[in-house]
């Protein structure tokens, strides 16, 4: 009687066949032919940003991963996470691992060699980098990205109304590298201006207006973080080593993109966007279907696979446009208990405009100095 080698099952599930598993799955939202539901004129719009991950205290994982450097050895064992993220279809590309660490331009150069040619890359300011822009341009990528409150760029010529060409340079010592980029100056109700820089200058072909609605959906790679810790509690591990830890990440990416797979072919149906269907609620319809079709027959599958996708498009997320909260969590907690008082005193005399915005976008958007050079003001 023919048995099984004991490392057979080790062998099928190593990581590296569970990586090949995720990209013939993520091949399956992305053809190679035919339309791609990620595009937005010609580019593939993807999102990268990291997040911290805390595992079980095994001695294996701390010596590979260690603690946060400001707990000074006491934390917990944390481990940084970095993820491509296609921000249309709302699946991870590919991701990486890493010690943790507040810095994540060195996450990013490990990266690159995970982008393809065309690929446009929503960033936060914490990638803002000469060395980091650059190379996304050399290897035929574009990117958009916030400028920091403490940037001036030299302006080299006005595009358009809010918009101008600047001249970023390479501050380390010893290097004297330029680059030309698009800086657009956005204006909304409610909100301080905003600055975005982009390697895309063509003003006709790339619209500002839809930049600027573009990079809003930056915000889908932070809510998928929230996802993956929250809802498929991905902050509670069992792995007792690295190499195990590795594979239940691969594991937990596979499920991420077998339900969004599921959540994408109902949008389709509806013909409405993926991001508008709960991902929550089709987590928890993937558990139904899993114990519904356990040991049954094809036909049974095929059934309970075409029920789950119809529960799917039933679970939309509620838009609430208006809705803001405070980054202050106690002060969000005092609001929210009615804890929050009158303010004592003689109530203040408003100095401002009728207009709240009126005077912010009435203000100079560039400076001049003596020496002739202009920049762009925050």
């Amino acid at each position: 009687m023919f048995r099984p080698r004991p490392f057979a099952k080790r062998a099928f599930f190593s990581l590296s066949n569970l990586h090949l598993l995720h990209s013939q799955l993520v091949l399956k939202i992305f053809p190679r032919t035919g339309g791609n539901p990620g595009k937005w004129r010609g580019h593939t719009v993807k999102a990268v940003d990291k997040t911290t991950l805390n595992l079980p205290e095994t001695k294996k994982l701390f010596k590979k991963f260690g603690s946060h450097r400001g707990a000074r050895g006491r934390g917990p064992v944390s481990v940084e996470l970095c993820c491509i993220f296609a921000v249309f279809p709302r699946v991870p590309l590919a991701w990486i691992t890493g010690k943790a660490s507040t810095n994540e331009k060195p996450m990013f150069k490990r990266m690159m060699r995970r982008l393809r040619k065309g690929d446009l890359l929503l960033l936060d300011n914490g990638f803002y980098s000469f060395q980091i822009m650059k190379m996304i341009i050399e290897r035929g990528c574009s990117f958009i990205i916030p400028v920091s409150k403490n940037t001036r760029p030299k302006v080299v010529r006005k595009l358009r109304e809010h918009e101008w060409l600047v001249e970023i340079c390479d501050s380390r010592n010893g290097h004297h590298g330029t680059l030309l980029l698009r800086l657009i100056y956005v204006y909304r109700d409610g909100f301080r201006r905003r600055r975005i820089l982009t390697s895309l200058t063509d003003t006709e072909t790339y619209p500002s207006t839809e930049i600027a609605g573009l990079y809003h959906r930056r915000w889908d790679i932070e809510t998928f973080y929230r996802d993956f810790k929250s809802s498929m509690r991905a902050c509670k591990w069992h792995c007792q080593s690295p190499d195990i830890f590795e594979k239940e990440l691969a594991m937990h990416m596979i499920a991420v993109v077998l339900i969004r797979r599921t959540m994408l072919e109902a949008a389709r149906k509806l013909d409405i966007e993926p991001a508008t269907l709960s991902f929550t609620r089709a987590l928890t319809e993937a558990r139904v279907f899993f114990s519904k079709v356990a040991g049954t027959a094809i036909a049974v599958v095929r059934n309970a696979y075409e029920c789950f996708v119809k529960e799917c498009s039933r679970y939309r997320i509620a838009l609430k446009p208006d809705r803001s909260f405070t980054r202050d969590k106690q002060e969000y907690r005092a609001k929210a208990r009615g804890l929050k008082g009158k303010k004592r005193g003689r109530p203040r005399k408003l100095t401002i405009p009728v207009d709240p915005f009126a005077r912010e976008n009435s203000a100079p958007e560039t400076v001049t100095y003596s020496d002739g050079c202009t920049y762009a003001l925050s």
